[in-house]
């Protein structure tokens, strides 16, 4: 327990009183290079376009490792001359895909962003018919230099897969 003790000598401090709105007005919403650079880069990526707009954001020594999950169930590490091939398989699969950053928080050139992931599926995949919505709650946490990524860390946490669609063409059978 912190007991905090006041003297004649040191009266406790009163902070001025602020409407909503003062507060408001006082907090500051600039943005870092780098926050830029990641929503940015989380915009092309999202976009599905071509290659060359995603590796734009790399630094020549990028790695990205990919922590155990459903998806990848021994985790994964990939370096520059891989990541162009996952990003063309990713599009092969995905119909489309989106990014919603809940939080960021930022230290210099390291970064940690809590976002959720949404991408509808293209083909079948694991059982799931083309047209699946997948989700993914994702902890990302890259490192820049010079505005290029040099690292990215993905813990991704997929809910159960469940192709409702199946389920409910089983029922009707029974």
């Amino acid at each position: 327990m912190v007991t905090l003790l006041y003297t004649a000598r040191t009266p406790p401090r009163e902070l001025p009183r602020r409407s909503p709105r003062e507060f408001e007005a006082t907090v500051e919403t600039k943005t870092s290079p780098n926050v830029a650079r990641m929503r940015e880069y989380l915009q092309a990526v999202a976009s599905l376009g071509a290659t060359e707009s995603v590796e734009n954001f790399y630094s020549a020594d990028i790695t990205i490792q990919e922590f155990p999950n459903r998806i990848a169930p021994h985790g994964r590490l990939r370096r520059a001359p891989e990541l162009a091939a996952a990003y063309e398989q990713g599009r092969r699969l995905l119909q489309s895909q989106e990014y919603k950053v809940e939080r960021v928080i930022e230290n210099g050139d390291d970064m940690a962003v809590e976002l959720e992931w949404t991408g509808v599926l293209a083909i079948p995949v694991m059982n799931l018919p083309a047209g699946y919505q997948m989700k993914a709650y994702v902890a990302m946490f890259l490192t820049f230099r010079d505005g290029k990524i040099v690292s990215q860390r993905n813990y991704d946490c997929y809910p159960p897969f469940e192709a409702s669609n199946t389920s409910a063409q089983t029922s009707a059978r029974d």
